[in-house]
């Protein structure tokens, strides 16, 4: 992606992360976002600014899991003993509904993921706060590395989604485009 900041790149006249803040904080009661802190300065006023910035505790090097650990680590100060729902900020286009669908696959206390296309979204999960000492350790130990094989090796729901597109994610320039193409037509069908 040019060595930028890919959260930050501009779609539609508004950074990626502005899309996925805008679709998924009307659907929880409190938003943080993981960043690296190096990066942070850069996303102070993500979310018209404000919102809690989290941090990985082990610097990058344990991946997603460790974004998500932080925020579960974040969701247990807040009193919160139940759910965190966690999403990639390169996913413009997640569903309106995809915490209410996600909840409504809650059993037995086990992380719920989307699947879309028949794969895994593997970051669009909902983790319950109780897994987080689970979590830790198994970063820790070097157990867990691969967020899929971390679910797996937890037992996870899936939720099933029929719109691929919505968990369509920019990882090259090309993608970009190809989201801006997805983002006239998604308007048109709106």
């Amino acid at each position: 992606m040019g060595g930028g900041e890919k959260p930050l790149l501009s779609l539609n006249g508004e950074p990626l992360i502005e899309h996925v803040i805008k679709c998924v904080k009307p659907q929880v009661s409190e938003f943080a976002l993981n960043v690296r802190l190096e990066q942070s300065g850069r996303y102070v006023d993500a979310g018209d600014g404000g919102l809690p910035l989290l941090f990985d505790a082990f610097g990058g090097r344990s991946g997603p899991l460790g974004g998500v650990l932080a925020g579960l680590d974040w969701a247990a100060t807040k009193g919160t003993s139940a759910w965190l729902v966690s999403f990639p900020s390169d996913t413009p286009f997640l569903p309106h509904d995809l915490v209410l669908r996600l909840m409504s696959v809650v059993d037995d206390g086990l992380p719920v993921v989307a699947k879309a296309g028949g794969r895994i979204q593997a970051l669009c999960a909902l983790w319950p706060v109780s897994c987080r000492d689970r979590l830790r350790g198994g970063i820790e130990s070097g157990r867990y590395k691969s967020l899929w094989w971390t679910l797996a090796e937890m037992g996870v729901h899936e939720c099933v989604f029929d719109d691929e597109e919505a968990f369509f994610n920019v990882n090259t320039i090309k993608d970009l485009a190809r989201a801006e193409e997805l983002a006239g037509n998604r308007e048109g069908r709106a």
